[in-house]
């Protein structure tokens, strides 16, 4: 018998859709958000509340 290669080359996947797939970009995304909510509340927002930025 010879020995053929396989003639189906698809990428297996699993059958079960994800509403939300979590990968690096979501990361990155949910970093930069997080980091920029830190630098509005901690250094823009007091300027602001004490009248120096406007």
């Amino acid at each position: 018998m010879k020995h053929t290669a396989q003639r189906d080359w698809r990428v297996t996947r699993p059958s079960r859709k994800t509403r939300f797939n979590f990968d690096q970009t979501t990361a990155l995304g949910g970093l930069t958000l997080a980091l920029f909510t830190y630098i509005i509340y901690h250094f823009i927002y007091p300027l602001i509340s004490k009248g120096l930025l406007w």
